[in-house]
């Protein structure tokens, strides 16, 4: 099974996707995360950090290059679920392998704009706290110093946002007439978000 995750950033993309993994038996692919994993030595590793750090997206050639790369691993035979991809019809000219669902996930600007702002990583654990949403004693948790990634700043999470509501929203609207949609409700927890998920691909 191919399955794709489209939603504003802050929906809840990467934990829905890793539950939806361990569910179905395949690996979750992200995007984002095989960016940001990249070897320093890599020929292409500045020119994505420094987009990655500008809020744009990256260059789509690259990024459909590295995807490739990845997916001849064996592990993927039976299928996978791409979070950070068809950002753009043009990275589908790029890499489409036919997805069998996509699942588009719904939420309010100012609900992504708070998550991601608030969104601190643990410089020593690498564990990811929310400043607008956890308590002091969560964020009390972290051994060392709480520091935000560039690309989670307000201004980059706008310019991404911006970049999902023309671009991406045309993506959406490809694969909804062809019937491959499933529209979720990503304001709730994600204990809910992925019952109806369940719920839905079910049907």
């Amino acid at each position: 099974m191919k399955v794709l995750l489209l939603g504003p950033q802050g929906c809840g993309k990467g934990t829905i996707g890793q539950m939806l993994s361990e569910k179905i038996g395949v690996p979750l692919v992200s995007v984002g995360g095989l960016l940001r994993s990249l070897n320093p030595e890599s020929s292409y590793y500045k020119t994505v950090k420094d987009q990655m750090e500008k809020g744009v997206l990256v260059d789509n050639q690259l990024v459909g290059m590295i995807i490739k790369q990845e997916l001849d691993d064996p592990k993927y035979a039976k299928g996978y679920i791409f979070d950070g991809w068809a950002r753009q019809m043009s990275d589908l000219n790029i890499f489409d392998p036919g997805f069998d669902f996509v699942v588009v996930f719904e939420m309010l600007r100012e609900t992504s704009i708070k998550r991601i702002s608030g969104r601190r990583l643990c410089e020593v654990d690498g564990k990811t706290y929310n400043v607008n949403t956890l308590p002091k004693e969560e964020l009390a948790k972290c051994p060392g110093k709480l520091i935000q990634r560039e690309d989670d700043t307000e201004e980059a999470v706008k310019k991404r946002l911006e970049i999902y509501y023309t671009k991406t929203m045309e993506v959406v609207n490809y694969f909804d007439k062809q019937g491959k949609t499933i529209h979720i409700n990503a304001e709730p927890l994600p204990e809910a978000i992925f019952a109806d998920l369940i719920k839905k691909l079910e049907k």
